[in-house]
């Protein structure tokens, strides 16, 4: 098949319709039906049942659908990479990926700085979790990725930033420093297993000799810090999240000390831009200051 053929099949397969497809690809009704019968010669069996006015899917058009959704998602890809290239050629733009604590306390910082010094340069931040970051660093999609935790994927390197503690904040105020197996299990409000911070958490638990299964898990550090806030229990996250989430009950330091690294990734076979490196720049002096305010 050729591509304008696979056009109009996907088209007429996710509207319905001849009609709405021609619309959609902004051709006559005949000259979408003609390609629609040119696929089918080429391919030597029918895709659509001609029912009542209708188009009826037939059993090998259903069986094609996922191939050409891939498709279709290469071809989105594809428009997104040449938007990137186009809209970056003169350098003054940058597409960033954080993780959502980071994007609810430290990121949103960096970009304030960064924007009154450089009003110019477009400046673009999504929310994501990491697997989505490198997934996207990978495709072009963002410039930098900014992630809690240690990650080794070919095609991507990291700068370690620093290492943000990680606090006890519990609404049950007790004197720190706070040893693991001193916890009250039931309690517990955990984090997504796929978060780097509940892999770290729940080996030191059970090195501990706690066994922590919490009934509740949440995605985000953020999401646990609002409900320690609201009484639900107590969770253990990162500094940044405690330092930026207002109303929540004083952390408490962990003994011994738990610490997640913050790294920023990048794909391997680039060099860092100026903006990039700026905003790396940025990145550390905003820790800094910081995780500095925990010792006061």
């Amino acid at each position: 098949m050729r591509l304008r053929q696979i056009e109009v099949f996907y088209a007429i397969m996710t509207t319905g319709s001849l009609r709405a497809a021609a619309e959609v690809l902004h051709v006559s009704q005949p000259a979408a039906s003609k390609v629609l019968r040119y696929a089918e010669q080429s391919l030597g069996f029918a895709l659509f049942e001609r029912t009542g006015g209708r188009l009826v899917p037939t059993r090998e058009a259903q069986i094609m659908l996922p191939h050409v959704n891939t498709i279709f998602g290469t071809l989105s890809d594809l428009k997104r990479l040449t938007d990137n290239l186009r809209y970056a050629r003169d350098g003054h733009s940058i597409t960033i990926g954080c993780v959502p604590s980071l994007g609810l306390s430290l990121v949103p910082r960096v970009i304030q700085r960064y924007h009154a010094a450089h009003p110019g340069t477009e400046l673009t931040v999504d929310t994501l979790h990491s697997t989505e970051i490198i997934s996207r660093i990978l495709n072009h999609d963002l410039d930098l990725g900014i992630v809690f935790g240690d990650y080794v994927y070919d095609g991507v390197s990291s700068h370690h930033i620093a290492d943000v503690p990680l606090l006890l904040i519990d609404g049950e105020s007790r004197e720190g420093p706070v040893m693991l197996r001193q916890l009250d299990p039931v309690r517990y409000i955990g984090l997504s297993e796929n978060d780097p911070t509940a892999r770290l958490l729940d080996m030191a638990m059970e090195e501990a000799g706690l066994c922590a299964a919490p009934s509740v898990r949440v995605r985000t550090h953020y999401m646990a810090a609002e409900l320690v806030r609201l009484g639900a229990g107590y969770a253990i996250v990162d500094a940044l999240t405690v330092l930026h989430h207002p109303g929540l009950p004083k952390p408490q330091a962990l003994t011994p000390p738990l610490h997640m690294a913050c790294r920023v990734l990048f794909r391997a076979d680039y060099a860092l831009s100026h903006i990039s490196q700026d905003i790396l720049s940025l990145l550390r002096n905003e820790l800094d200051v910081a995780l500095a305010k925990l010792s006061h």
